[in-house]
Protein backbone atom coordinates (compact mmCIF):
# COMPACT_ATOMS: atom_id res chain seq x y z
CA UNK A 1 0.00 0.00 0.00
CA UNK A 2 1.30 3.26 -0.79
CA UNK A 3 2.32 5.78 1.69
CA UNK A 4 -0.43 8.74 1.99
CA UNK A 5 1.09 10.76 4.94
CA UNK A 6 4.49 11.81 5.56
CA UNK A 7 6.43 12.02 8.73
CA UNK A 8 8.15 15.07 9.48
CA UNK A 9 10.73 16.69 11.87
CA UNK A 10 10.98 19.73 13.46
CA UNK A 11 14.15 21.47 13.88
CA UNK A 12 13.78 24.53 15.86
CA UNK A 13 11.05 24.74 18.78
CA UNK A 14 11.39 28.56 19.83
CA UNK A 15 8.92 31.38 19.32
CA UNK A 16 7.63 30.36 15.82
CA UNK A 17 7.35 26.66 15.78
CA UNK A 18 3.69 26.90 16.85
CA UNK A 19 2.35 28.53 13.74
CA UNK A 20 3.56 25.49 12.07
CA UNK A 21 2.42 22.67 14.59
CA UNK A 22 -0.97 23.88 14.69
CA UNK A 23 -1.51 23.29 10.83
CA UNK A 24 1.10 20.31 10.16
CA UNK A 25 -1.28 17.41 10.63
CA UNK A 26 -4.65 19.14 12.28
CA UNK A 27 -5.05 21.17 8.78
CA UNK A 28 -2.90 19.62 6.37
CA UNK A 29 -3.60 15.88 7.02
CA UNK A 30 -0.65 14.48 4.74
CA UNK A 31 1.69 15.08 7.18
CA UNK A 32 2.04 14.47 10.79
CA UNK A 33 4.99 15.47 12.92
CA UNK A 34 6.50 12.60 14.67
CA UNK A 35 9.84 14.42 16.05
CA UNK A 36 11.03 17.79 17.16
CA UNK A 37 14.87 18.90 17.89
CA UNK A 38 16.23 21.59 19.43
CA UNK A 39 19.42 23.00 21.10
CA UNK A 40 17.25 23.25 24.05
CA UNK A 41 16.49 19.51 24.74
CA UNK A 42 14.15 20.98 27.77
CA UNK A 43 12.10 22.90 24.83
CA UNK A 44 12.24 20.16 22.76
CA UNK A 45 10.51 17.99 25.31
CA UNK A 46 8.04 20.71 26.42
CA UNK A 47 6.91 21.52 22.82
CA UNK A 48 6.52 17.89 22.35
CA UNK A 49 4.17 17.88 25.00
CA UNK A 50 1.80 20.73 23.73
CA UNK A 51 1.35 19.32 20.78
CA UNK A 52 1.49 15.74 21.05
CA UNK A 53 5.03 14.79 19.28
CA UNK A 54 6.08 11.69 20.23
CA UNK A 55 9.91 12.15 20.29
CA UNK A 56 11.71 14.88 21.47
CA UNK A 57 14.94 14.12 20.21
CA UNK A 58 18.48 15.51 18.99
CA UNK A 59 18.85 16.86 15.31
CA UNK A 60 20.96 13.96 14.61
CA UNK A 61 18.42 11.10 15.95
CA UNK A 62 15.86 13.37 14.17
CA UNK A 63 18.10 12.76 11.00
CA UNK A 64 18.65 9.37 11.91
CA UNK A 65 14.87 8.41 12.46
CA UNK A 66 13.36 5.97 9.46
CA UNK A 67 9.72 7.58 10.21
CA UNK A 68 10.80 10.74 9.34
CA UNK A 69 10.77 11.25 5.55
CA UNK A 70 11.29 14.82 5.42
CA UNK A 71 12.49 18.11 8.22
CA UNK A 72 11.05 21.35 8.86
CA UNK A 73 13.70 23.85 9.73
CA UNK A 74 12.12 26.79 11.83
CA UNK A 75 15.51 27.98 13.40
CA UNK A 76 17.68 31.27 12.61
CA UNK A 77 19.08 32.07 9.45
CA UNK A 78 22.85 31.76 9.81
CA UNK A 79 22.29 28.11 10.47
CA UNK A 80 19.58 27.44 7.68
CA UNK A 81 22.78 26.10 5.27
CA UNK A 82 24.08 23.84 7.85
CA UNK A 83 21.21 22.22 8.78
CA UNK A 84 19.79 22.13 5.18
CA UNK A 85 22.36 20.15 4.06
CA UNK A 86 23.06 18.06 6.81
CA UNK A 87 19.40 16.88 6.57
CA UNK A 88 20.10 16.46 2.68
CA UNK A 89 23.49 14.21 3.33
CA UNK A 90 20.82 12.33 5.58
CA UNK A 91 18.61 11.67 2.69
CA UNK A 92 15.65 13.76 3.87
CA UNK A 93 13.50 16.53 2.07
CA UNK A 94 13.33 19.84 3.13
CA UNK A 95 11.34 22.67 4.18
CA UNK A 96 13.07 25.51 5.58
CA UNK A 97 12.24 28.84 6.95
CA UNK A 98 13.84 32.26 5.14
CA UNK A 99 16.07 32.94 4.10
CA UNK A 100 17.57 29.39 2.00
CA UNK A 101 20.82 30.86 3.02
CA UNK A 102 23.14 33.36 3.84
CA UNK A 103 25.11 33.54 0.65
CA UNK A 104 24.52 32.63 -3.27
CA UNK A 105 27.33 29.88 -2.91
CA UNK A 106 25.39 27.88 -0.23
CA UNK A 107 22.18 28.33 -2.20
CA UNK A 108 23.96 27.12 -5.27
CA UNK A 109 25.44 24.52 -3.21
CA UNK A 110 22.00 23.19 -1.79
CA UNK A 111 20.21 23.25 -5.20
CA UNK A 112 23.19 21.15 -6.96
CA UNK A 113 22.94 18.77 -4.27
CA UNK A 114 19.18 18.79 -4.25
CA UNK A 115 19.27 18.06 -7.49
CA UNK A 116 22.01 15.61 -8.03
CA UNK A 117 20.27 13.37 -4.99
CA UNK A 118 16.64 13.67 -6.27
CA UNK A 119 15.45 15.08 -3.33
CA UNK A 120 13.20 18.45 -2.18
CA UNK A 121 13.94 21.58 -0.82
CA UNK A 122 11.42 24.33 -0.65
CA UNK A 123 11.58 27.34 1.31
CA UNK A 124 9.21 29.86 3.10
CA UNK A 125 7.17 32.13 2.70
CA UNK A 126 4.62 30.27 1.71
CA UNK A 127 2.57 33.12 1.74
CA UNK A 128 2.28 33.46 -2.09
CA UNK A 129 -0.04 30.37 -2.03
CA UNK A 130 -2.89 31.82 -0.01
CA UNK A 131 -6.16 33.03 -1.83
CA UNK A 132 -5.11 36.75 -1.07
CA UNK A 133 -1.82 36.38 -3.63
CA UNK A 134 -3.38 33.52 -5.76
CA UNK A 135 -6.36 35.91 -6.49
CA UNK A 136 -3.99 39.04 -7.60
CA UNK A 137 -1.89 36.88 -9.62
CA UNK A 138 -5.35 36.00 -11.65
CA UNK A 139 -6.96 39.25 -11.83
CA UNK A 140 -3.32 40.04 -13.91
CA UNK A 141 -3.45 36.69 -15.61
CA UNK A 142 -6.92 37.32 -16.83
CA UNK A 143 -6.01 40.65 -18.70
CA UNK A 144 -8.08 43.05 -15.78
CA UNK A 145 -5.17 45.36 -15.61
CA UNK A 146 -4.03 44.81 -19.08
CA UNK A 147 -0.27 44.51 -19.27
CA UNK A 148 1.62 44.91 -16.29
CA UNK A 149 3.79 48.13 -15.91
CA UNK A 150 5.04 48.54 -12.89
CA UNK A 151 4.64 47.35 -9.01
CA UNK A 152 5.44 49.00 -5.95
CA UNK A 153 5.86 46.99 -2.33
CA UNK A 154 6.83 48.92 1.17
CA UNK A 155 7.62 47.30 4.75
CA UNK A 156 8.36 50.66 6.61
CA UNK A 157 8.56 50.52 10.87
CA UNK A 158 10.19 51.09 13.45
CA UNK A 159 12.01 47.92 13.79
CA UNK A 160 11.58 43.92 14.87
CA UNK A 161 12.19 45.20 18.77
CA UNK A 162 8.66 46.49 18.59
CA UNK A 163 7.47 43.03 17.84
CA UNK A 164 9.72 40.32 18.62
CA UNK A 165 9.98 38.47 21.82
CA UNK A 166 13.71 37.77 21.01
CA UNK A 167 14.75 40.51 17.93
CA UNK A 168 18.67 40.58 18.32
CA UNK A 169 19.41 38.23 15.16
CA UNK A 170 17.48 40.04 12.72
CA UNK A 171 20.27 42.75 13.53
CA UNK A 172 22.90 40.68 12.43
CA UNK A 173 24.25 39.28 9.57
CA UNK A 174 21.04 36.69 8.12
CA UNK A 175 18.49 39.82 9.49
CA UNK A 176 17.80 43.23 8.89
CA UNK A 177 14.87 43.83 6.71
CA UNK A 178 15.84 42.84 3.29
CA UNK A 179 16.38 39.45 4.62
CA UNK A 180 13.92 38.97 6.87
CA UNK A 181 10.78 41.42 5.49
CA UNK A 182 11.75 40.98 1.74
CA UNK A 183 11.38 37.53 1.05
CA UNK A 184 7.58 37.92 1.34
CA UNK A 185 7.21 41.14 -0.97
CA UNK A 186 9.76 39.14 -3.81
CA UNK A 187 8.70 36.06 -3.49
CA UNK A 188 4.88 37.17 -4.35
CA UNK A 189 6.09 39.53 -6.34
CA UNK A 190 8.34 36.61 -8.59
CA UNK A 191 5.16 34.21 -8.38
CA UNK A 192 3.39 37.12 -9.90
CA UNK A 193 5.59 38.61 -12.41
CA UNK A 194 8.22 36.16 -13.44
CA UNK A 195 12.10 36.39 -12.49
CA UNK A 196 13.97 39.77 -12.05
CA UNK A 197 16.58 40.58 -14.10
CA UNK A 198 18.36 43.80 -12.60
CA UNK A 199 18.50 45.33 -9.43
CA UNK A 200 19.42 48.85 -7.90
CA UNK A 201 20.18 50.11 -4.50
CA UNK A 202 20.62 52.19 -1.90
CA UNK A 203 20.77 51.62 2.11
CA UNK A 204 22.25 52.98 5.19
CA UNK A 205 21.75 52.03 8.79
CA UNK A 206 19.45 54.42 11.21
CA UNK A 207 20.92 53.21 14.44
CA UNK A 208 23.76 52.02 15.95
CA UNK A 209 22.50 50.26 18.73
CA UNK A 210 18.62 49.00 19.33
CA UNK A 211 17.30 49.03 22.84
CA UNK A 212 15.82 45.65 23.07
CA UNK A 213 13.60 45.38 26.41
CA UNK A 214 16.15 44.63 28.55
CA UNK A 215 19.42 45.40 27.03
CA UNK A 216 21.23 46.78 24.27
CA UNK A 217 21.71 45.48 20.97
CA UNK A 218 24.40 46.47 18.27
CA UNK A 219 23.47 46.61 14.88
CA UNK A 220 25.49 44.74 12.19
CA UNK A 221 23.63 45.36 9.11
CA UNK A 222 22.01 47.81 7.39
CA UNK A 223 17.96 49.06 8.75
CA UNK A 224 16.74 51.59 5.96
CA UNK A 225 16.51 50.79 2.45
CA UNK A 226 15.00 51.34 -1.12
CA UNK A 227 16.19 49.63 -4.11
CA UNK A 228 14.40 49.28 -8.01
CA UNK A 229 13.93 46.42 -9.75
CA UNK A 230 13.80 45.41 -13.30
CA UNK A 231 11.63 41.63 -14.16
CA UNK A 232 12.56 39.72 -17.17
CA UNK A 233 9.02 40.32 -18.41
CA UNK A 234 9.62 43.93 -18.96
CA UNK A 235 7.94 45.41 -15.53
CA UNK A 236 9.75 47.59 -13.52
CA UNK A 237 9.28 48.12 -9.63
CA UNK A 238 10.58 49.82 -6.21
CA UNK A 239 10.48 48.35 -2.87
CA UNK A 240 11.38 50.15 0.46
CA UNK A 241 12.04 47.97 3.51
CA UNK A 242 12.83 49.48 6.91
CA UNK A 243 13.57 48.96 10.41
CA UNK A 244 14.21 52.34 11.47
CA UNK A 245 11.03 54.39 10.22
CA UNK A 246 8.31 54.70 12.31
CA UNK A 247 4.92 54.52 10.56
CA UNK A 248 3.61 54.65 6.58
CA UNK A 249 0.69 55.05 4.73
CA UNK A 250 2.66 53.75 1.56
CA UNK A 251 0.78 50.47 0.26
CA UNK A 252 2.05 47.04 1.26
CA UNK A 253 1.95 46.00 -2.32
CA UNK A 254 0.33 47.75 -5.51
CA UNK A 255 0.60 46.88 -9.14
CA UNK A 256 -0.35 49.28 -12.20
CA UNK A 257 -1.24 47.73 -15.97
CA UNK A 258 -1.75 49.53 -19.21
CA UNK A 259 -5.50 49.36 -18.51
CA UNK A 260 -6.26 49.63 -14.51
CA UNK A 261 -4.70 48.76 -11.06
CA UNK A 262 -4.97 46.22 -8.67
CA UNK A 263 -5.04 47.06 -4.79
CA UNK A 264 -3.23 43.42 -3.21
CA UNK A 265 -3.14 42.35 0.02
CA UNK A 266 -0.07 42.72 2.21
CA UNK A 267 2.02 39.81 1.14
CA UNK A 268 3.57 39.63 4.97
CA UNK A 269 0.37 39.55 7.04
CA UNK A 270 -1.99 38.95 4.08
CA UNK A 271 -4.08 41.59 5.23
CA UNK A 272 -6.41 44.16 3.51
CA UNK A 273 -9.00 43.83 0.95
CA UNK A 274 -8.36 43.37 -3.44
CA UNK A 275 -9.47 45.95 -5.29
CA UNK A 276 -9.41 47.24 -9.08
CA UNK A 277 -9.70 50.18 -10.87
CA UNK A 278 -9.34 50.14 -14.53
CA UNK A 279 -8.81 52.90 -16.63
CA UNK A 280 -12.56 53.27 -18.12
CA UNK A 281 -13.62 53.38 -14.60
CA UNK A 282 -11.56 56.17 -13.65
CA UNK A 283 -12.51 57.75 -16.97
CA UNK A 284 -16.03 57.80 -16.84
CA UNK A 285 -15.94 58.79 -12.72
CA UNK A 286 -14.13 61.87 -13.87
CA UNK A 287 -16.88 63.27 -16.15
CA UNK A 288 -19.47 61.56 -14.17
CA UNK A 289 -17.78 63.83 -11.08
CA UNK A 290 -17.41 67.24 -13.17
CA UNK A 291 -14.22 68.19 -11.39
CA UNK A 292 -11.84 67.32 -14.62
CA UNK A 293 -8.31 66.81 -13.48
CA UNK A 294 -8.04 67.13 -10.07
CA UNK A 295 -10.95 64.44 -10.08
CA UNK A 296 -7.87 62.46 -10.17
CA UNK A 297 -5.79 63.73 -7.14
CA UNK A 298 -9.06 63.02 -4.76
CA UNK A 299 -9.53 60.67 -2.28
CA UNK A 300 -13.14 59.83 -3.42
CA UNK A 301 -11.30 58.20 -6.51
CA UNK A 302 -10.19 55.07 -4.61
CA UNK A 303 -14.34 55.19 -3.72
CA UNK A 304 -14.56 53.16 -7.77
CA UNK A 305 -12.11 50.58 -6.71
CA UNK A 306 -14.13 47.32 -7.17
CA UNK A 307 -13.72 44.50 -5.16
CA UNK A 308 -12.60 41.14 -5.55
CA UNK A 309 -13.64 38.93 -3.49
CA UNK A 310 -10.96 35.27 -3.02
CA UNK A 311 -12.44 31.80 -3.20
CA UNK A 312 -11.80 31.29 0.49
CA UNK A 313 -10.45 33.25 3.31
CA UNK A 314 -7.15 35.49 2.80
CA UNK A 315 -5.24 34.41 5.47
CA UNK A 316 -6.51 31.05 7.09
CA UNK A 317 -4.43 28.96 7.67
CA UNK A 318 -1.79 29.61 5.52
CA UNK A 319 1.38 28.66 7.62
CA UNK A 320 2.17 25.25 6.95
CA UNK A 321 1.37 25.71 3.50
CA UNK A 322 4.53 25.20 1.67
CA UNK A 323 5.16 22.07 3.44
CA UNK A 324 2.23 20.59 2.38
CA UNK A 325 2.22 21.41 -1.05
CA UNK A 326 5.79 20.17 -0.89
CA UNK A 327 4.68 16.50 0.72
CA UNK A 328 2.00 16.29 -2.21
CA UNK A 329 4.46 16.48 -4.48
CA UNK A 330 6.47 13.84 -2.99
CA UNK A 331 3.52 11.43 -2.77
CA UNK A 332 2.58 12.22 -6.28
CA UNK A 333 5.94 12.66 -7.88
CA UNK A 334 5.17 16.50 -8.97
CA UNK A 335 6.58 19.60 -8.75
CA UNK A 336 6.32 22.16 -5.78
CA UNK A 337 5.60 25.35 -6.00
CA UNK A 338 7.89 26.86 -3.14
CA UNK A 339 10.75 25.81 -5.67
CA UNK A 340 14.59 25.31 -4.53
CA UNK A 341 14.56 27.37 -8.01
CA UNK A 342 12.53 30.36 -7.09
CA UNK A 343 14.17 30.14 -3.57
CA UNK A 344 17.32 30.66 -4.39
CA UNK A 345 16.04 33.31 -6.99
CA UNK A 346 14.99 35.39 -4.54
CA UNK A 347 17.93 34.85 -2.43
CA UNK A 348 20.32 36.28 -4.92
CA UNK A 349 17.89 39.49 -5.08
CA UNK A 350 18.01 40.04 -1.82
CA UNK A 351 21.48 39.84 -1.39
CA UNK A 352 21.57 42.15 -4.62
CA UNK A 353 20.41 44.95 -2.41
CA UNK A 354 23.88 44.90 0.23
CA UNK A 355 26.36 44.46 -3.25
CA UNK A 356 24.34 47.50 -5.04
CA UNK A 357 24.38 49.80 -1.98
CA UNK A 358 27.86 48.70 -1.06
CA UNK A 359 29.12 49.27 -4.89
CA UNK A 360 27.27 51.93 -6.23
CA UNK A 361 26.40 49.58 -9.27
CA UNK A 362 23.50 48.03 -10.69
CA UNK A 363 23.67 44.35 -10.02
CA UNK A 364 22.85 41.55 -12.70
CA UNK A 365 20.93 38.12 -11.56
CA UNK A 366 22.57 35.36 -12.47
CA UNK A 367 19.88 32.97 -11.26
CA UNK A 368 15.94 32.63 -12.70
CA UNK A 369 13.19 30.24 -12.20
CA UNK A 370 9.78 29.58 -13.78
CA UNK A 371 6.98 31.09 -12.01
CA UNK A 372 4.99 28.39 -9.98
CA UNK A 373 1.74 26.63 -10.92
CA UNK A 374 -1.36 28.62 -10.02
CA UNK A 375 -3.01 26.95 -6.72
CA UNK A 376 -6.74 25.57 -7.63
CA UNK A 377 -8.98 26.04 -4.46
Amino acid sequence: MEKKILGAGLIGCGTFCGAYLRTLGPVYKNIKVVACSDIDMDRAKKVAEEFNIPHPCTTEELLADPEVDFVVIVTGPASHYPLTMQALKAGKHVYCEKPMAITLEQTNEIVEYAEAHNLFVTNAPDTFLDAGVQTVRKVIDDGKIGTPLNITMNFVGPGADFWHPQPDFLYKRGGGPVMDMGPYYLTSAVSILGPIEQIYCYAHKGFEQRQIWDHTCDVDVDTDYSAILKFRSGVIGNINLSFDAVKSHLPGMEIQGTEGVVFCPDPNTLAGDIEVITREQMKQATIDSKGGPMYLYSKEAFNIATKVETPVPAGHNHRGMGAADMANCILDGTKPRCSMQMARHVTEALLAFDICAKTGMPYNMTTTCERPDPVEF
